[in-house]
């Protein structure tokens, strides 16, 4: 296939809200609840990680169809993607319109980053993202950890450091528009 097509469906794959097919009046689950999603909505979960991780292969590989702006490739190739990851992350996190609706792109993300970054800077960055998560319960603050734990460890161990970077900066997305949204960021409801 031509990497325009691997484009083009890569896009689509990552732009459509998976999380509209949830269950009728189900919640996410989070730390207030102290529950993981059931039933459909955990489906959807599993599902949504599956379709993230298609949807950056194919995006990987349709590195040729897309602009450098004028820079060097790899900074070229990291600026596209991360621009996509953030699009695609905001697309994610306003579908959902509940409380805790934050967590609602966590499964997209580790499919996104899964599939883009080196497993060794994963194994690193995510108990950082957990970590800062529980430790505040909020899934905003995994967020936070996450983007500073992805791009750190990116920088010091990944052969594409600026890759790494770059989408660590693109992972603070849903928060930023979450602030400036004035909507509810995770965090235990009293």
């Amino acid at each position: 296939m031509q990497p325009l097509v691997f484009l083009v469906v890569a896009l689509l794959i990552w732009f459509f809200p998976l999380r509209i097919f949830r269950a009728k009046n189900a919640k996410l689950g989070g730390f207030d609840q102290r529950a993981w999603p059931r039933g459909r909505n955990l489906v959807l979960g599993l599902f949504d990680v599956a379709r993230a991780w298609v949807g950056g292969d194919l995006l990987a590989r349709s590195t040729g169809a897309f602009p450098t702006f004028g820079l060097d490739p790899g900074w070229g190739v990291g600026i596209f993607f991360a621009a996509v990851f953030a699009v695609a992350l905001a697309v994610q996190s306003f579908a959902w319109r509940t409380e805790d609706y934050l967590f609602a792109p966590v499964g997209f993300v580790l499919g996104c980053v899964g599939a883009l970054i080196e497993p060794l800077v994963l194994i690193i960055a995510l108990p950082l993202g957990v970590g800062m998560a529980l430790a505040i319960r909020a899934w905003s603050a995994g967020f936070i950890g996450a983007a500073l734990g992805l791009s750190g460890v990116g920088l010091a161990v990944a052969q594409d450091w600026r890759l790494a970077l770059l989408l660590g900066v693109a992972l603070l997305t849903p928060v930023l528009l979450s602030v400036m949204a004035g909507r509810h960021l995770g965090s235990a409801r009293k």
